[in-house]
């Protein structure tokens, strides 16, 4: 082989390289640093950031980075479920919590509402990466607290997401109580279980993303499409289905609705399908597009693929940016 061929494939794969698009998740308080070691356990292959004021939690966290903040306040005991401190502690520590993972051209950032640490943090972090770094994508998936888990930490979650709403390029929430509703009599251990197993089903989809590879035939999803269509969108959806058939993955992702978003007339979408290629036919992603614009008015999708023999069935993660939902506006009228 020829020195000028070798030199092109060099180069051909560093550009490849660069083009990745670069994706940190960054875990806050209890729920969030919860999150990140069940991720590292599913086998993530991008940098986590664990982040805590409680020394004891964080040391049993498994995360590539672990952060202790508000050591000098707390002394390590945790924020006393205070979003007030949770702010001011992470505001005045950001940058030590953005410093290994600064590269990053999306943050993934993901808490638990209703308490401090991860509350108050996660407003914080979400605003100091929007003032000192505009280009950055940021998307947050939060979970609500169960209504049974008192005034004060829904009051608290309530206050947290009107703010993020506000400040995230995209905001995913997850109802607790629509997951106990789904769930009828099962325990309330188990429900837990269930939305921890949710919230790494979704997060690891949106950091495939980062595999889409070109394909012949499709509109195909790069670093461009994606900030197009998330930046300052406002409430998201994702959902993550897989079944027999691919139009049977996409309906089951649809179905995977923790807020009761509305997707008529969404910004826009992104459909990224995984499965070997006898899988994916060209039939049924057409009826998917059809779906999504007849049914929803949908009228901008994008999509990816990613060939995986490893897969029986099918698989299919649904991404619709500017969606609407009741619920979070009923949630939001702090009484």
């Amino acid at each position: 082989m020829s020195r000028k061929i070798l030199e092109a494939q060099r180069l051909a794969e560093v550009v490849s390289k660069r083009a990745v698009l670069k994706i940190a998740v960054c875990g806050i308080g209890g729920c969030g640093c919860n999150t990140i070691t069940n991720l590292e356990r599913a086998g993530i292959d991008v940098p986590t950031v664990a982040v805590n004021t409680d020394a004891a939690v964080l040391y049993k966290t498994k995360a590539k980075y672990r952060i202790l903040i508000g050591e000098t306040v707390t002394r390590g005991r945790g924020s006393a479920g205070s979003p007030a401190l949770g702010r001011e502690i992470m505001s005045k520590e950001a940058d030590k919590v953005i410093a290994p993972v600064r590269d990053a051209e999306l943050f993934i950032l993901t808490a638990g509402l209703g308490g401090g640490t991860g509350t108050g943090g996660i407003i914080a972090l979400t605003e100091y990466i929007k003032e000192n770094m505009p280009d950055k994508l940021v998307w947050t998936v939060v979970t609500t607290p169960f209504s049974s888990e008192g005034v004060e930490r829904v009051r608290n979650a309530q206050v947290a997401l009107a703010e993020l709403l506000d400040l995230a390029d995209v905001v995913l929430v997850n109802f607790n109580d629509i997951l106990k509703q789904k769930m009828g009599s099962r325990s309330l251990h188990q429900a837990f279980r269930d939305m921890d197993k949710h919230l790494v089903t979704v997060i690891t989809a949106l950091t495939s993303l980062q595999y889409t590879e070109p394909t012949p035939g499709l509109v195909n999803i790069d670093f461009s499409n994606v900030e197009r269509l998330t930046r300052r969108s406002g409430l998201g959806f994702v959902g993550v289905g897989e079944g027999s058939r691919l139009l049977t993955a996409f309906e089951n992702a649809l179905e995977q609705n923790f807020c009761e978003a509305d997707l008529t007339e969404a910004k826009g979408a992104v459909i990224y399908m995984e499965g070997t290629q006898a899988m994916l036919k060209t039939s049924e992603v057409e009826e998917m597009t059809s779906i999504l614009d007849s049914k929803y008015g949908i009228s901008t999708i994008f999509w990816g693929v990613r060939y995986n023999w490893r897969l029986y069935n099918p698989r299919v993660m649904l991404l619709a940016a500017g969606v609407r939902s009741p619920l979070v506006d009923k949630y939001l009228e702090v009484k």
